[in-house]
C-alpha cells in the first residue's frame, strides 16, 4: 500500500528514516525549524551524509520558516552545509510564508511524509507513487519560489 497514516511521533521518525533510506536524487524539506525531523541524531545525519556523498548530481534543498534552532542547535548539520555547499541548499522563508502549517519531506517526487501541522504528529507516508506526491512536489516548487534568505555555513561580518 503506497500511503500510510502516521499518528506517533516514533512511527514519524521512523518514517523520515524510511524516505531518507529510498532516496537517490533529490531531497525536498519543508518544515517549521527541522525539530521534529530531528535530521542531527546519527541515523538520519548518516543517510544524510551518504545521499550527499553519492555524487554532485544529487540535492538536497530545504525550505524552514525559521533558521534559527538549525544555527544554534545543529552543527553537524552546519558542516554538511560546508562540506556540501553545491548540492545542498538551505533558505529561510519570507515572512509571509510564516502562516503555513504543514511539513514535508520528499524523496526523488515519489516517495513522502507530509505531517498535516507542523506541532503534531499526524501525518502520512506515501511510497513509490508519483502521482500522490506530484501535488505535496508542486507546493514544495513554489513555497522555493517565493525566495527568502540563503543560508552559509560561514559567519560573515566584522
Amino acid at each position: 500500500m503506497p500511503i500510510t497514516l502516521i499518528t506517533t511521533w516514533a512511527e514519524y521518525d521512523s518514517a523520515v528514516q524510511e524516505i531518507l533510506a529510498l532516496a537517490t536524487h533529490r531531497l525536498c524539506i519543508f518544515d517549521k525549524d527541522l525539530a521534529r525531523l530531528k535530521l542531527e541524531r546519527p541515523e538520519p545525519l548518516s543517510l544524510l551524509r551518504r545521499f550527499l556523498g553519492a555524487g554532485p548530481e544529487r540535492t538536497v534543498q530545504i525550505a524552514l520558516q525559521d533558521a534559527g534552532h538549525l544555527q544554534r542547535n545543529c552543527p553537524r548539520l552546519m558542516e554538511l552545509l560546508a562540506i556540501h555547499a553545491h548540492n545542498l541548499k538551505i533558505i529561510e522563508c519570507p515572512t509571509h510564508l510564516a502562516e503555513l502549517s504543514d511539513a514535508l519531506l520528499i524523496a526523488d517526487a515519489r516517495h513522502a511524509v507530509v505531517r498535516f501541522h507542523k506541532d503534531h504528529a499526524r501525518a502520512k507516508t506515501i511510497i513509490n507513487a508519483a502521482e500522490e506526491c506530484a501535488p505535496y512536489q508542486q507546493r514544495h516548487d513554489q513555497i522555493l519560489a517565493e525566495g527568502g534568505t540563503p543560508l552559509t555555513a560561514t559567519t560573515l561580518g566584522l
